[in-house]
């Protein structure tokens, strides 16, 4: 953790969430590190529920559409205020209107510059800023983002602190977040990840990796590491496994790609502490292929396979109800592929089932929330799947998601 010290220039970071998940975010951990690490500046992260916000320049953190309202309502009444993050990508015309400027692409090609022009005053700052790529102000003309050609050419923010005590509301605990990869290669029709990448990936070279494990388990006295990706795909993953296992390591996955992981590599997850994988294969075959999600059934049954070899002890599926062109037949054939899901793994099956919401710049941006539709393909479903643990948020919160920014 960077000491308070008294400085010339300060920045609020503000995640307008909880604490216990906005810890675990890295866009506010990049700032904070990048600005802390400037001569004459200091940096603070702000959360919903901890700290205030005293600095003249205040960033926001826009990882989810409700946040918006939250982050108005925190905003101050005097100094200069911006955002970034999904919700600033996705909705940029109406995020742009209740901030000063908006942050888009990555944040490192662009946040020195903005912190240089605010050096040289604040009187003329927001028209110095104007002409920097991955700026945009309410009204500008043009949109356009930031770039980094290759990211080990940006400094890791190393530093992540923690509370000193955490409850389990904190659900990967203290840990240190690896980030192995920007963007996803899948292009599926309703995920808005490959609009921000313009489908194309980015990867950290497996000796950036091994640098960074070594420096931030140590610099933050932690061993446990949570793989920081969309999708996990990294070219060197079974490397970067092996390199954590030597040291001992724990490390938590995210929704991993079921058709690309071998036995190896789940072995290797299974060693490195990871009891749990989630997939989210979305719904059954027919539909999925028409959502650009093309993996067969049977490579996801395949896939349970593998996990009873590696031992892996429980499995979480990701499922969608109110998808375009869902209709009963499609609800029924996704109640089959769990139960049949269910049947060939032998640990524990969970289930989270989520009301598609329509996202901007994505195939199905247009789509309509049919809250009716949603009950009834909730009901046949719920009706199938007695015997199974299931998981889904409130219609009413994903429905006000959708409307808020229409």
């Amino acid at each position: 953790m960077f000491p308070y010290r008294k400085t010339k220039y300060s920045l609020d970071i503000v995640f307008p969430n909880k604490m216990y998940g906005g810890v675990y975010s890295l866009g506010p951990l990049i700032i904070y590190n990048i600005v802390n690490q400037r001569k004459d500046w200091y940096c603070e992260r702000i959360f919903l529920d901890y700290g205030k916000i005293h600095a003249a320049l205040v960033g926001f953190s826009l990882q989810y559409e409700l946040d918006l309202a939250k982050a108005i309502a925190m905003k101050p009444k005097q100094g200069i205020t911006f955002a970034g993050g999904p919700v600033a990508e996705l909705h940029t015309e109406e995020a742009a209107k209740h901030f000063d400027f908006l942050i888009l692409g990555d944040i490192e090609a662009v946040l020195p510059q903005v912190l240089d022009a605010w050096e040289k005053g604040e009187k003329e700052f927001l028209s110095n800023i104007e002409s920097i790529t991955g700026v945009y102000k309410n009204g500008m003309k043009k949109v356009t983002r930031a770039v980094l050609q290759n990211i080990d050419d940006a400094p890791y923010p190393l530093v992540q602190p923690f509370p000193e005590s955490i409850s389990e509301d904190y659900v990967f605990g203290k840990c240190f977040i690896l980030e192995t990869e920007r963007g996803c290669p899948f292009l599926c029709h309703f995920c808005a990840i490959p609009q921000f990448y313009e489908g194309k990936m980015k990867f950290h070279s497996l000796k950036y990796l091994k640098k960074v494990i070594d420096e931030g388990l140590a610099l933050n006295h932690v061993q446990k590491i949570i793989i920081y990706s969309p999708s996990f795909v990294h070219p060197q993953r079974k490397e970067l496994l092996q390199y954590l296992l030597e040291k001992k390591i724990r490390v938590s996955f995210p929704s991993i790609k079921a058709e690309h992981m071998d036995l190896e590599t789940l072995e290797r997850m299974k060693a490195c502490g990871q009891k749990s994988l989630t997939i989210a294969p979305e719904c059954g075959e027919r539909l999925r292929f028409t959502l650009n999600k093309k993996v067969k059934d049977e490579q996801y049954f395949s896939f349970v396979e593998r996990c009873n070899q590696a031992k892996i002890e429980k499995l979480k599926l990701y499922m969608m109800i109110g998808l375009p062109e869902m209709k009963k037949e499609d609800v029924l054939d996704m109640a089959v592929f769990i139960l049949e899901m269910k049947k060939i793994f032998s640990g524990k099956l969970y289930l989270s089932i989520n009301y598609f919401v329509p996202k901007p710049k994505t195939v199905f941006a247009k789509e309509v929330m049919d809250k009716k539709k949603i009950k009834k393909q909730e009901k046949i479903l719920l009706q199938h799947l007695k015997n199974i643990k299931i998981k889904m948020p409130k219609l009413s919160t994903s429905h006000k998601e959708w409307m808020l920014l229409r």
